[in-house]
């Protein structure tokens, strides 16, 4: 998996409504966002809390390098032993930096992040099938029932120019989908979409997945030099039912073949099953700087207590 070039992804950053400028991070200009936090659904998280978080990072005390509405397009290169301090702004309290591996960083807690699962695509695949025949016989029936699962759905690429029509339908299923999975995304997901679509263009591709001419789902993935990012997701519960997520994710990984592209990064979550795809986890983690040494002991304390990563179990798709 590579970067997303530097200059798109500063054009996507700059666009966001929560952009708030760059710093300097191991010598490269890098942009950073406060942090704008859903509605919470599990039951030990307040409402307050959140609200009160959001406030702190819109004054300037929290700072994301990059954007929590688009990860994993490029990783800020944070050393061993770096020495973060100069890099914070006075008013911030707390800054939290999505790098990879897991660097130690003196003053910071580095809490491990669920990976991101990057389908490397062979040169010999020219077409979907055989990215299919080279799966073992157990996986080729495993795709093949998703692919019948789904024949009553019907894909559309969503065009640009009719955005206004489809992301008010499309950000609600996608808040739908999110909602037990992530609170560090905007909860205006509409304006999200529409800032994709302005600041990206012809990069930035939605597909649309329609049964008795209602659309049920749609994923969306950004084209660059060397692969496909996939984006966003989301689709009905009977949609997920069907099996539609797996369909999804296939599909893309069609266009990529289709593109000649060198991988499929296929995004955080469902780990397992993007393995049994092919796909292969790239270990991040979350560097959280604090300042005091009161935030910093809580972050600690968070670390080593009550953070964990979901488990999961990889599997291997392919033959030998």
């Amino acid at each position: 998996m590579k970067p997303l070039d530097f200059q798109t992804f500063q054009q996507l950053q700059t666009a966001f409504a929560n952009y708030e400028g760059n710093l300097i991070l191991s010598g490269q200009s890098f942009p950073f966002s406060n942090i704008e936090l859903s509605k919470p659904t599990g039951k030990y998280v307040s409402r307050a809390i959140l609200k009160l978080a959001t406030l702190l990072s819109a004054k300037g005390y929290v700072q994301y390098a990059g954007n929590a509405c688009s990860p994993g397009l490029q990783f800020p290169e944070i050393k061993e032993n770096s020495d973060l301090s100069a890099f914070n702004k006075s008013n911030c309290g707390l800054m939290i930096i999505n790098v990879l591996g897991q660097p130690k960083v003196p003053g910071a807690v580095t809490v491990l992040a669920e990976p991101f699962m990057n389908l490397t695509l062979q040169a010999d695949w020219q077409h979907f099938d055989d990215y299919v025949m080279a799966m073992s016989s157990k996986y080729r029936v495993r795709t093949k029932k998703v692919l019948s699962n789904t024949e009553g759905y019907l894909l559309r690429e969503l065009k640009h120019n009719e955005a206004n029509d489809w992301i008010p339908q499309c950000a609600q299923m996608l808040g739908h989908t999110l909602k037990d999975k992530t609170l560090a995304i905007s909860p205006k997901l509409s304006m999200m979409l529409h800032t994709f679509v302005r600041s990206m263009k012809e990069k930035f591709k939605v597909w649309g997945y329609y049964k008795e001419e209602q659309l049920c789902g749609f994923i969306s993935a950004i084209e660059s030099e060397h692969g496909l990012y996939a984006m966003h997701l989301g689709l009905t519960d009977a949609a997920a039912e069907d099996q539609l997520y797996q369909r999804m994710m296939y599909d893309v990984i069609a266009y990529g073949i289709e593109q000649k592209d060198e991988f499929v990064c296929l995004g955080r979550t469902a780990t397992e099953i993007k393995s049994t795809m092919g796909a292969t986890p790239i270990e991040n983690s979350y560097v959280l700087y604090a300042k005091g040494r009161f935030l910093r002991g809580l972050l600690s304390l968070y670390a080593h207590r009550f953070h964990r990563v979901k488990p999961y179990q990889l599997r291997n798709p392919f033959k030998g």
